[in-house]
């Protein structure tokens, strides 16, 4: 279709239109929302967007003194629209509909109101599972604004009692997700704080772009927090990376930043902005944050290069990718501003200057390779992979499948074979953002009977979420693996080192008393049950051949079953029955009784 000169003018007017009307349109949030919580001063011991391990945290978690209980309210008027028990995540949480179109979400729950757990049991038992996910109709449990809908806790993931918050809401411009809302920006509540952000670090890394046109990057130098005013000696082009974080008052949590903010003399070079949060896009954080440091030291510091990959254009502003170029070898002044969400402001200022033979300062750990040097290599393999298409590799044993923008920039792929049992797939410097594809011929001397006992399992790095449990370089996790035709495939979200490995060893279990115990003055009875293979795959209680909902906590290894008069008979012995089964069908069936 032709279209005329003329017409071009008005067709440009037309389609900024369009545009304008398909900009975020964010609901006004301010002064539509009571308080979560009954606890003054509000206090917060995580905020929204702040750097979790693979992802951007997605509200603001309210403090509740430590302990377990706190009750929560709905902050409008609505209905309960979805109901989640889990394990992991959010563990027991709410999603509540108001009449404005959003939805709050309230995370790892101690109990639902009485009603909400009555209804959630029914189900749990006439389903015989403990995890369930629920959606709710407008009439099955309409809520008021101040309603009390449960009690804070610390279910799922959570590293201790508190209250995960969040109003999500709908955006025409990220149609495949809601957007959670950043609270503290759109004046929802009042947080006291006084108290500017603090550096912790502050890393200088030299780039460059090789002939093959993969991007190279090294440590030119590193420093501390408090450094302020300091030479450094930099290449023509470089970027810098930084760790903050912000502290408030009535809280001794590290919260994020809100804004940061990098001039080279008077320029502005790159603004990275913690605006609201498509619920699509939390992953992105393995290329907002500088990887290597992230998987090798645990620390999360901000970067400014801005990888192709990196799809948050929305959050950041950065003309030239965030790379800082110098032209000349005169000094130059490069200063770091990060702001809070209270307006609070720290800066740290660098004097530097081009320097030539720059190489005799680069930290080659930059560099490092990608297994420990006590391990013998029997064959490598290189490739290149790709960021914006598909990648494939075979080698002996191996095939790998990456999809389309797994990665966030070009790679060079290393693969390094141990032996029959253990590849090294790369480096866990670089991160996946989307599952690659593993299919690995089983081992000859691993017979056919045991092709559905195999597992796949991933050595531990170092860069473990500081809200869970330590890393172990010398661990093993499982990862998973379905053996076919006599090979097992795998997914995963990381590269590393992997090793083939059988699972025949059944779960163990112990009980929280012995074996005839009486304990007629207690309410609950718990078990402890771990796997130390492919993991628990599923479980359950019988009291008096009768199922009886177990409530599982991975962080503790423990499943709990409350004594209940209406489903267990009083003043008689019982007798109990714990199976438990992990990912590779291995059983174990633990007998006890009690009296009660």
């Amino acid at each position: 279709m032709k279209v005329s000169i003329k017409r071009i003018p008005a067709l440009i007017t037309a389609l900024v239109s369009v545009f304008f009307c398909l900009q975020a349109q964010v609901p006004d949030l301010s002064g539509y929302y009571a308080k979560p919580l009954a606890i003054e001063p509000l206090a917060l011991s995580g905020s929204m967007g702040e750097f979790r391990a693979a992802h951007f945290h997605t509200g603001l978690d309210f403090r509740v003194g430590g302990v377990s209980g706190a009750p929560v309210f709905s902050v409008a008027d609505g209905y309960i629209s979805r109901i989640t028990v889990s394990p992991a995540g959010y563990g027991n949480a709410l999603q509540i509909t108001h009449p404005n179109g959003t939805v709050s979400l309230y995370g790892h729950l101690e109990a639902f109101s009485d009603e909400v757990a009555f209804y959630v049991e029914e189900i749990q038992y006439e389903r015989q599972t403990f995890e369930v996910s629920l959606d709710c109709p407008p009439d099955l449990f309409p809520v008021r604004k101040g309603q009390q809908i449960g009690k804070a806790g610390n279910t799922g993931d959570s590293a201790g009692p508190h209250l995960h918050f969040e109003i999500r809401y709908r955006d025409p411009l990220y149609a495949t997700s809601m957007v959670t809302a950043n609270l503290l920006q759109h004046g929802v509540y009042e947080i006291e704080d006084t108290l500017p952000p603090e550096f912790t670090a502050i890393n200088f890394y030299g780039f460059s772009t090789q002939p093959d046109g993969l991007v190279q990057t090294r440590l030119i130098a590193g420093f501390k927090g408090n450094g302020n005013n300091v030479a450094v000696h930099v290449p023509d082009t470089f970027f810098v990376a930084v760790n903050a974080i912000d502290r408030m008052n009535n809280t001794w949590s590290r919260m994020g930043i809100e804004k940061w903010e990098f001039f080279l003399d008077d320029s502005l070079v790159f603004r990275y902005s913690n605006t609201d949060l498509p619920l699509d896009r939390t992953r992105y954080i393995l290329s907002q944050i500088h990887y290597p440091e992230r998987s090798r030291n645990g620390r999360s510091l901000l970067k400014t290069w801005v990888e192709p990959g990196n799809i948050m254009r929305e959050r950041i502003f950065a003309p030239t990718e965030g790379l800082f170029a110098l032209s000349d070898t005169l000094g130059h002044r490069l200063s770091i501003k990060v702001y809070d969400a209270a307006g609070n402001r720290a800066e740290r200022k660098f004097n530097i200057r081009k320097l030539s033979g720059l190489d005799g300062l680069v930290d080659r750990t930059e560099m490092s390779g990608i297994i420990s040097d006590t391990v013998v290599l029997r064959r490598e393999y290189q490739q290149h992979f790709y960021w914006n298409r598909k990648n494939h590799f075979a080698a002996e044993d191996i095939r790998i499948k990456l999809p389309e923008r797994a990665l966030y920039s070009n790679i060079l792929f290393i693969a390094s074979r141990v032996d029959d049992y253990q590849w090294c797939l790369h480096t866990s410097d670089d991160p996946l953002h989307l599952p690659m594809t593993v299919s690995w011929t089983v081992p000859e001397d691993i017979p056919p009977a045991l092709y559905d006992k195999l597992v796949v399992l991933r050595q531990s790095d170092n860069g473990m979420d500081p809200h869970m449990q330590e890393a172990d370089p010398l661990s093993w996790r499982p990862v998973g693996g379905v053996c076919l035709d006599g090979a097992v495939t795998f997914r995963t979200n990381d590269f590393g080192r992997f090793m083939i490995d059988v699972d025949t060893i059944p779960p163990t279990v112990s009980a929280s008393f012995v074996k005839g115990a009486d304990l007629r003055g207690r309410t609950s009875i718990y078990f402890t049950v771990k796997d130390e293979c492919s993991g628990i795959g599923s479980y359950s209680v019988l009291i008096d051949g009768n199922w009886i909902l177990g409530v599982y906590d991975a962080k503790r290894s423990r499943i709990t079953c409350r004594l209940d008069p209406k489903r267990i008979s009083r003043g008689i012995q019982h007798q109990v029955m714990v199976k438990v089964v992990d990912n590779k069908d291995n059983i174990t069936e633990f007998n006890t009784a009690f009296l009660w």
